[in-house]
């Protein structure tokens, strides 16, 4: 019992290292998977926002020329307007009219795209430039103080492109950043430049999450800092980062997170950096919930397993108690059923039922034994001298032909015959013999009253491999003459009918038109077939071959009676499929 005991400790303990290993592998997956999950959703919302910048900041210097097409549009007055600011040399400054004009002119330029913050047009020629910001209706004085007056006086290229600068006569003081182009062709020197809000690069930043503060993006061309997230626009500030960068990257002992792309221009690109140490803390965030439930789960599987184990071993307890009573033989004892855990009852149930079927098997083997010595007993007095009764029957037989009645002589030797089939008879023969032996007793017992009942089999030929207890007709034939043959009745008829159930079972069916049963009688004599024999009972008709059947085949099988379809009665043979040889191998016998 001890070592019963500690093979099932060991079993448990094993089983628990088992659990706790695999939820350690379980809980490692769900972290590592929440982790690379959320990381990628960081990536993807960064690279998200950094192609949306790249791609904003492409489609300005693309849709830049469509500014100067106000110019040359609507009015043909616009294109002399801007001509004759740029072409004359030697004007005078602006008078209060064309100052109007000039205004309306930038302010038809203004609306082809609502990023643009101010237009300013620069002439070298003029003592005094003029811009228009979008917030005015009116133009403002361009001068030696525009952040850009030193990139317009040395401007060499046909469009150029300036970092984000705040201007300081600006209404609203906020920071943009400038592309400046030409003039149109056969307008003389000079530059018209427009500055771009940045409100669009900043939205795009925001669809970050909050968690991310150390979150940086720039924009850059030819190296100046045209947008800069955090504000600072100092070149200190920012991360050596080169085109096309993209993964971890260490810069001054610290690591990052970095990601460039280019956006359209061979001298500009947006990149965006962030702190290796805040990405991972961010992307683990749900790391330590996923750890304390499932801390919570192995506690709450632990608690649930001891009280599991505790009651499962109080309920086998009781079990075990109670087969160490049967095996003291008390097979009255019944285990209890009323158990909790699942498969416990049927375990119970199904111990009751065996020493219940051990207790009635036992007390059959004693009946039984019994009954074994009153059929010893019977076989000796029938076997007594069977050479004498067999000589007798064929001296009755010679003399029977000898004086011409056949008759008499073929009903000896159908009695003879029959005579050895009751003593010498194997107990489990072929359906074809216990046929014949069932034809020659039925033509006995017709010959007695002249032949009257009609005899008819309708067996299925796949049934006639098969074996049967002997004796079985011999007896349903005898209660039919006994108590359902009418002499009066001229039609008198008995049926053989043998069908196939299962791949298991057969059923044969001995139906007469005799003198039938009531419904009650029926219901009677069927509960009374079901009794088993008591030890010295004389009743050897239909309750002994029913107990014959169920104990040769078992307890789902025997007689059933009922009423027949043309009066009468039609009994019911249930039996199980078996050729003699099995039986034979398995009972180990070979009789002859």
């Amino acid at each position: 019992m001890n070592r019963s005991k500690k093979n099932i400790n060991r079993f448990f303990l094993g089983m628990m290292a088992v659990y706790a290993i695999l939820l350690a592998i379980i809980s490692s997956l769900a972290c590592l998977y929440s982790y690379r999950e959320k990381k990628s959703q960081f990536l993807s919302s960064i690279h998200l926002s950094l192609t949306l910048m790249a791609q904003e900041y492409q489609d300005i210097p693309e849709n830049f020329w469509q500014a100067y097409m106000p110019i040359y549009e609507s009015d043909p007055g616009q294109y002399q307007i801007f001509q004759d600011y740029f072409a004359d040399s030697q004007a005078p400054d602006l008078d209060p009219w064309e100052k109007i004009a000039l205004a309306s002119a930038l302010a038809r330029m203004r609306v082809r795209d609502s990023r643009i913050q101010w237009i300013g047009l620069y002439s070298p020629n003029r003592q005094t430039n003029y811009m228009l910001y979008n917030t005015r209706t009116g133009l403002a004085v361009m001068d030696e103080t525009f952040p850009y007056w030193e990139e317009l006086s040395q401007k060499q290229s046909q469009m150029e492109i300036y970092p984000a600068r705040e201007l300081p006569n600006s209404p609203h003081a906020s920071r943009t950043f400038a592309v400046c182009g030409g003039t149109p062709f056969g307008m003389g020197p000079g530059s018209i430049i427009v500055g771009y809000s940045l409100n669009n690069f900043r939205q795009a930043g925001h669809l970050n999450p909050a968690s991310l503060p150390s979150l940086h993006y720039y924009i850059l061309s030819s190296d100046q800092l045209v947008f800069d997230s955090t504000g600072s626009y100092l070149a200190e500030d920012r991360l050596p980062i080169q085109e096309n960068a993209e993964g971890p990257m260490t810069i001054a002992g610290t690591r990052y997170y970095v990601k460039a792309v280019r956006t359209g221009s061979s001298t500009s690109f947006a990149a965006c950096s962030i702190l290796w140490r805040e990405l991972s803390a961010s992307a683990h965030k749900d790391t330590p919930l996923l750890l304390s439930l499932t801390l919570f789960f192995a506690l709450l599987s632990l608690c649930i397993l001891f009280f599991m184990d505790r009651s499962i071993s109080r309920e086998v307890n009781v079990i075990r108690q109670g087969l160490d009573r049967i095996a003291d033989n008390n097979l009255d004892y019944r285990i209890p059923t009323d158990f909790t855990r699942g498969g416990l009852p049927e375990i119970a149930r199904n111990i009751n039922r065996m020493s219940l079927q051990l207790d009635e098997n036992i007390k059959k083997a004693y009946y039984f034994e019994l009954k074994q010595k009153d059929a010893q007993l019977l076989e000796l007095q029938a076997t007594f001298h069977p050479h004498f009764l067999y000589n007798t029957l064929e001296m009755l037989r010679s003399k029977s032909y000898a004086n011409g009645d056949e008759e008499t002589a073929e009903l000896i030797s159908q009695l003879s015959a029959l005579f050895r089939g009751f003593i010498n008879a194997k107990p489990f023969i072929t359906l074809k013999e216990e046929l014949a032996l069932g034809s020659r007793y039925l033509t006995l017992l017709n010959a007695r009253y002249g032949d009257q009942v009609r005899t008819s089999y309708d067996i299925a030929n796949e049934l006639l491999q098969y074996g049967i207890i002997r004796n079985v007709f011999q007896i349903l034939i005898e209660n039919y003459f006994v108590h359902g043959f009418r002499a009066e009745q001229t039609d008198s008829r008995i049926c053989f009918t043998g069908r196939s159930l299962s791949e298991e079972d057969m059923v044969f069916y001995v139906e007469d038109n005799g003198a039938g049963m009531t419904r009650e009688e029926l219901q009677h004599l069927n509960a009374r077939i079901q009794n088993p024999i008591r030890h010295g009972e004389s009743s050897y008709g239909l309750k002994n071959l029913n107990q014959r059947l169920k104990l040769f085949y078992g307890p789902g099988y025997g007689l059933h009676i009922a009423a027949g379809n043309n009066g009468g009665i039609r009994i019911e043979i249930t039996m199980k499929k078996m050729l003699v040889e099995d039986y034979e191998r398995l009972t180990g016998r070979r009789e002859s």
